[in-house]
C-alpha cells in the first residue's frame, strides 16, 4: 500500500490501481509515472530548476512576474515530489523524503540505483543462459525447463529471445551422450517450436 501523502492537499495518483513501485521493474514504473505527470505539466521541473529571485534593479512589473514563476514552480516541485512520494512503498518513501528536497533529487536517485541494478540483472541473467550446461547424469527435460526458467528471466528483463534462437541455444547445450541427436536435429529442414523441441526430447 503506498504511503499517504505529506498534506491532504496533494491529488491522489491517477487511479486507485495505479502500479506502485516495489524495487522491482523500475523502468516500466518511471515510464507510468512520468507519463502521468507530463500530462499533469509538472514534468518539466525535471528540465528547468526554479527561476532565481529578482534583483533589486528589476522592474516592479517584471519582478511581480519572476515571484509569480517561482511560487508556480515551487508548487509544481511539491506536487511531483508528492506524486512520486506517494507512488513508491514505504521503505523508499521515508529514506527519499529525508536524504531529497526537490523532486529531480528523488527522480535522479531512484533512476541512479535501480537502472544501475536492472542493468546488472541482465548481465547476470545473460551471463547464466550462455555458461549453462547440461550433463548426461541429469534428466533433460528438467534441464530444459531450468533452461527455459533463465530464459524467461531475460525475457521480464526486456531482453528480447526470438524462439528459433531459443531452439537453437537448446540443442547446442545438449550433453555429449546425446551428439547424434543434436546433429540430427541442426540439419533438420523444418523449424521447432520450444514445445514440439520438448517433446522430440521427451520421447527420446
Amino acid at each position: 500500500m503506498a504511503s499517504t501523502s505529506i498534506t491532504n492537499n496533494v491529488p491522489s495518483l491517477p487511479n486507485p490501481n495505479f502500479e506502485i513501485f516495489d524495487g522491482k521493474d523500475f523502468s516500466r514504473w518511471s515510464g507510468k509515472m512520468e507519463l502521468f505527470l507530463r500530462r499533469l505539466k509538472l514534468a518539466y521541473v525535471l528540465e528547468k530548476p526554479c527561476p532565481e529571485a529578482p534583483s533589486s534593479v528589476v522592474a516592479t512589473d517584471e519582478a511581480t512576474l519572476i515571484k509569480e514563476q517561482i511560487a508556480k514552480w515551487q508548487d509544481d516541485d511539491y506536487l511531483f515530489k508528492n506524486y512520486i512520494l506517494g507512488g513508491i512503498f514505504n521503505k523508499y518513501y521515508d529514506q527519499y523524503y529525508i536524504k531529497c528536497k526537490f523532486a529531480k533529487e528523488i527522480w535522479d536517485t531512484l533512476k541512479t540505483i535501480h537502472l544501475v541494478e536492472e542493468a546488472s540483472s541482465k548481465k547476470f541473467f545473460v551471463s547464466n543462459y550462455m555458461e549453462f550446461k547440461m550433463v548426461d547424469d541429469k534428466s533433460i527435460t528438467e534441464q530444459v525447463q531450468e533452461f527455459q526458467l533463465i530464459a524467461n528471466k531475460i525475457v521480464i528483463t526486456r531482453i528480447a529471445l526470438d524462439e528459433n534462437f531459443q531452439v537453437g541455444a537448446i540443442v547446442s547445450k545438449l550433453p555429449p551422450s546425446w551428439k547424434e541427436y543434436r546433429s540430427k536435429l541442426l540439419y533438420k529442414k523444418e523449424d521447432l517450436t520450444l514445445e514440439q523441441l520438448l517433446q522430440h526430447l521427451q520421447i527420446e
